[in-house]
């Protein structure tokens, strides 16, 4: 009984905290337009096509579940000088906390307009935007709140106040997003940006209680250096601070090329970590325009405890299409 009473209080906790922080991925670089809107668009093809999903804290009844799904690309690449580009992106995502307890769902629409600051735009500066949609649900049949418990262990009726009034509430919010690209000697590529998201701070919560959802703010950088004629280091760091929690992660992964026949194949593998306390192992695959990734985040240190509690999963994977290779296309961030 003592420990239904201690997940109902924690479980309520996780209501209060989702008021004011996002749901966040360990692959950061693989969520492209929830990282940056200045993401829209920026990659080497015509159709991008994404999709995350992260389970975090799993074997304490599925804390948080997210799954996120994006396609976006480049429009009247023919009406543009060659080193521009603009483009639209579709960006979807759903997240529950508590066993589905607290659900959130988000639709939003993206632009970005790359503008290239040399001949060829290898040097270019982007700019986006994203209009969000979405909603906030509060399921009572699946929640079990603090004074349904007594000692006996009977569920009793509640009178808590998340319970009255509506238990459904609808948002619209803005993002937005600026993003410094550059291709240097020896194929060495490097980028920064920084994005702002719930600029218009909409009200969530349920019942008599509001809370603004809270700007989250990003700065993130990365790139890749070539090692060889097959080998390249990739690195990409990332610091973002809501309200008052703030997180860094950095890292980097060594990628190796395989050519077979038509096919090729880049294997991943690195580690990142994430506010000196927790590393997170990487392994990919990229095949033929595909890539996926994987990571496990573990806690290390004297103030974390490392159990299956305190675990988390991740799976990224993208896909990148391409008319034809003679179609113009842009050095682009991978991690």
């Amino acid at each position: 009984m003592k420990k239904a009473a201690g997940l109902v209080v924690f479980f309520i906790g996780f209501v209060h905290l989702l008021m004011a922080q996002d749901p966040h991925f360990s692959q950061f670089f693989a969520s492209p337009l929830s990282l940056n809107p200045a993401n829209t668009g920026y990659f080497n093809g015509d159709l991008r096509v994404a999709a995350n999903s992260r389970n975090q804290w799993p074997s304490f009844n599925n804390a948080y579940s997210t799954i996120t799904f994006s396609v976006d690309g480049p429009i009247m690449q023919n009406k543009l000088p060659q080193r521009d580009r603009l483009s639209l992106g579709v960006f979807g995502m759903s997240d529950q906390s508590g066993g589905g307890v607290l659900k959130e769902n988000y639709m939003a629409l993206s632009m970005a307009y790359k503008k290239g600051l040399d001949y060829n735009g290898d040097v270019a500066i982007t700019a986006g935007f994203q209009m969000t949609y979405g909603s906030f649900a509060f399921n009572r049949s699946a929640a079990t709140l603090e004074d349904q418990l007594d000692v006996g262990g009977f569920v009793l009726p509640t009178n808590d106040v998340a319970t009255l009034g509506n238990e459904n509430r609808k948002v619209a919010d803005i993002q937005a997003g600026l993003m410094y690209t550059g291709l240097f000697a020896n194929d060495v590529y490097f980028y920064a940006g920084a994005s702002v998201y719930h600029l218009l701070e909409p009200s969530v919560g349920f019942g008599n209680n509001s809370y603004p959802l809270n700007r989250r703010y990003n700065l993130h950088s990365g790139g890749y250096l070539p090692l060889g004629p097959n080998t390249t280091f990739h690195f990409s760091t990332q610091y973002q601070r809501q309200y008052d929690y703030s997180e860094w992660m950095y890292g980097g992964a060594l990628s190796y090329f395989i050519a077979s026949g038509d096919d090729s194949y880049e294997i991943y593998a690195g580690m990142w970590m994430r506010n000196g306390d927790s590393y997170v192992p990487y392994l990919g695959l990229e095949w033929n325009g595909w890539r996926a990734g994987f990571t496990y985040d573990l806690a290390y240190g004297n103030n974390k405890i490392n159990t299956p509690y305190s675990r988390s999963t991740e799976f990224s994977l993208i896909y990148q299409y391409r008319k034809s290779t003679t179609n113009k296309g842009i050095r682009c961030p991978t991690f």
